[in-house]
């Protein structure tokens, strides 16, 4: 009996044992296969935006638990595959950088938040005396009342900030200051200049010296036109549809809203600079710890915004995602992150399409949170009006083929009533050379010439369709001219011996 049960024991124990150490293998093998888990899930979101958006080419971030990853797809501009070290423009991101230099002003004592900008930069002047009131903090808010203008969009767009101070003498307040949420890259080219005349340094060499050397952020640069193409940066696409056309870059006033070019390696760093605690990797602190918590307060509304940052987190998350998106006519960014957990990504796209969506769903991918869905609004859009501007050559061609018996029955009649007859196929005809211009009429942009670059960039589906519609009315006009003219002629009577 008692071998029996010292035997019972052994069995007990190795069993216990066998137990122990399979939990511990359990243990150490539940945290490699959940990041596996991720990884997979965030593959996934890469294929499926690539799909939807068809780009041609671009670079993901994501950062979870300290690590680092950085996914390619595609080619540049000029066939060249994509890299960590491929330079992008980053768009609107660009205004977080200016708003961590403003903050660095508010560190170094140089001015308050709620300073009235004029007493800080007396140059600053709009033709609205309510101007007076806005302060640094409106600007940084972009609850300045202060509208997005045509200024940027002028076919001879300013490029210092300075210089974007200067245009905005004339302009009107849409609001006034403090009450409501009016986005405006203008007035980020004020905060620039703010920061240029209080650190005595221009707007580059400041973030190059204050901002991107400290952060390691060495192939990073900042223009003050979106259209300037710094060593090294290939051109970008626009898009309609499947096809693609490596085009240059809108000149636009990106002067502190918009003009900085980086790379996936250096935006990296900046995410991590971003879920850290306002100290470089090197230890150098960038911002005071407070000043750092409230650059990163950032409202519950999305239709608010913080300091150079917008609130992002989706219905139903609980975690607070701090992000901002980047949009330009041949280039598509995006950051988002949480300051909670330390998860982030970052986009960097060579053509329009949706990156927050990416940054987003590759966040809530670790961190658990509801994702966003993966759509493409242009594609319908550009669908219909591709369609609309087919049946609008098949008419043309209609009109064209029968234009001789038209010209036969209204030869004989009165001109009054030819005349009206011609006059839909004119109307038609104008209304599709000023297409472009109406869109962009819609936008707020009235100079012609940028009316129809613009329109041409961004949505070259309109200008397609207005082209369809000046070919088509404006063909089927000049043929019923001809064949007006020509039955005409052969109707008259012949000369009389």
């Amino acid at each position: 009996m008692r071998n029996d049960r010292t035997g019972a024991r052994r069995v007990r124990l190795r069993a216990a044992q066998g137990v122990a150490l399979l939990t511990a293998a359990v243990v150490a093998f539940a945290p490699a296969a959940s990041a596996a888990a991720d990884d997979a899930d965030v593959d996934r979101h890469l294929a499926e935006y690539v799909r939807v958006h068809r780009a041609p080419g671009l670079a993901l971030v994501t950062l979870a638990d300290g690590d680092a990853r950085v996914r390619v797809h595609g080619t540049t501009g000029s066939g060249a595959p994509v890299g960590e070290d491929t330079p992008m423009r980053i768009g609107s991101m660009s205004k977080a950088f200016t708003a961590l230099a403003v903050l660095q002003q508010v560190d170094a004592g140089r001015f308050e938040l709620d300073d009235p900008v004029v007493e800080v930069l007396p140059e600053f002047r709009l033709g609205d005396d309510r101007y007076r009131s806005i302060t640094v903090e409106h600007l940084l808010t972009h609850r300045s009342g202060l509208a997005a203008t045509g200024l940027e969009y002028s076919s001879d767009p300013a490029s210092a900030p300075a210089e974007t101070v200067g245009r905005l003498a004339p302009e009107k307040l849409a609001a006034d200051p403090g009450t409501t949420t009016l986005y405006s890259n203008a007035g980020y080219a004020v905060l620039a200049r703010l920061v240029e005349r209080t650190a005595d340094a221009d707007f580059g060499p400041y973030l190059d010296q204050n901002v991107f050397e400290p952060l390691g952020m060495s192939s990073t640069t900042v223009t003050e036109r979106c259209d300037a193409e710094p060593a090294g940066l290939d051109r970008g696409f626009s898009l309609l549809g499947p096809v693609r056309v490596g085009v240059p870059e809108l000149p636009l006033a990106c002067a502190g809203s918009g003009g900085i070019v980086s790379t996936a390696r250096d935006m990296t760093a900046w995410l991590r600079f971003q879920v850290g605690d306002g100290t470089s990797a090197t230890g150098e602190r960038l911002l005071r710890e407070e000043t750092f918590r409230a650059f990163h307060d950032v409202p519950a509304s999305g239709t608010e915004y913080g300091y150079g940052w917008h609130g992002t987190t989706a219905d139903g998350d609980d975690a607070p995602l701090v992000g901002h998106g980047g949009t330009l006519a041949t280039f598509a960014s995006g950051i988002e992150f949480s300051p909670v957990t330390g998860t982030g990504a970052v986009v960097l796209a060579n053509a329009a399409g949706d990156p927050m969506a990416l940054t987003h769903d590759a966040v809530v991918a670790v961190d658990g949170g509801t994702p966003l869905p993966m759509t493409n609004p242009f594609d319908p859009f550009n669908a219909v009006l591709v369609g609309v501007a087919a049946l609008v050559l098949l008419a043309g061609v209609l009109v064209v083929v029968r234009s001789r018996r038209w010209a036969e029955r209204r030869a004989a009649g009165s001109r009054r009533a030819t005349v009206l007859r011609l006059v839909p196929l004119a109307l038609v005809t104008l209304l599709g050379a000023a297409l472009p211009w109406l869109g962009a009429t819609l936008m707020g942009l009235s100079e012609p010439v940028a009316a129809y670059r613009v329109v041409l960039w961004l949505y070259p589906a309109v200008v397609l369709l207005g082209v369809a519609l000046v070919l088509a009315a404006g063909g089927g006009l000049a043929a019923r001219l001809v064949r007006l003219r020509g039955e005409q002629v052969r109707r008259a009577p012949g000369p009389r011996r």
